[in-house]
């Protein structure tokens, strides 16, 4: 190799590390400090900044333009009972934005400590496209809990020593991030459907139900 490629090769090194470590920093950052929260006036959720399942961050602003169904549990869940919540929102959302482009399921993991990027994106991805999983500090989780109504339980379980209990609702956030109403989790896929139907309905830019 040339003494210019080995500089270039020099160069190209440095910059994929520091990448990297900014990328580690970012994460670590979002883990360990604590998050200003804004309910934008909603009475029930608002602002979030996770991290996400590759290792960066999002936002509700990440999604701005699109219908957000945000929901609370862990990928250890008590009663397994967060897998079958998404799966049938999943179906609801192919029923009523058959193309996918409208909204998305916010997953949000309450056990940061086993929960990183590389289970929270297995996790989704073994659900479904639409899930998007993140999650935060402890008590930066608290705040986010809280602003969306979502309790924090912690239970013992025999096989994985403690699960995170799943909240017991979608809370949806409309397209500029503004409440629109709550879908019991335990539903079933038919009921999520006809719920959504109608929340979407009354949302921005709706034309009626079934639209």
């Amino acid at each position: 190799m040339t003494p210019a490629g080995k500089r270039a090769l020099l160069i190209t090194g440095a910059i994929i590390a520091v990448a990297g470590a900014g990328g580690y920093v970012a994460t670590r950052y979002a883990l360990h400090h604590k998050l200003t929260l804004d309910s934008y006036g909603n009475a029930v959720g608002g602002s979030f900044r996770l991290m996400d399942s590759t290792t960066g961050t999002m936002t509700d602003q990440t999604f701005s333009g699109r219908w957000m169904l945000v929901l609370f549990g862990a990928t250890h869940c008590a009663d397994e009972a967060c897998t079958p919540a998404m799966q049938a929102m999943t179906t609801a959302l192919n029923a009523v934005d058959p193309g996918g482009r409208k909204a998305v399921i916010i997953f949000v993991s309450l056990d940061p400590d086993r929960d990183d990027a590389e289970r929270l994106r297995q996790y989704g991805e073994s659900i479904s496209p639409r899930v998007v999983a993140g999650t935060a500090a402890p008590f930066a989780l608290a705040d986010l809990a809280k602003e969306y109504h979502a309790p924090i339980e912690r239970v013992s379980d025999p096989e994985w020593t403690y699960a995170m209990r799943m909240s017991p609702q979608f809370v949806v956030m409309d397209p500029q991030t503004r409440y629109r109403g709550s879908i019991d989790a335990h539903a079933d896929a038919a009921t999520m459907t006809e719920a959504l139907r109608a929340i979407m309905a009354t949302g921005p830019g709706s034309t009626g139900p079934g639209k």
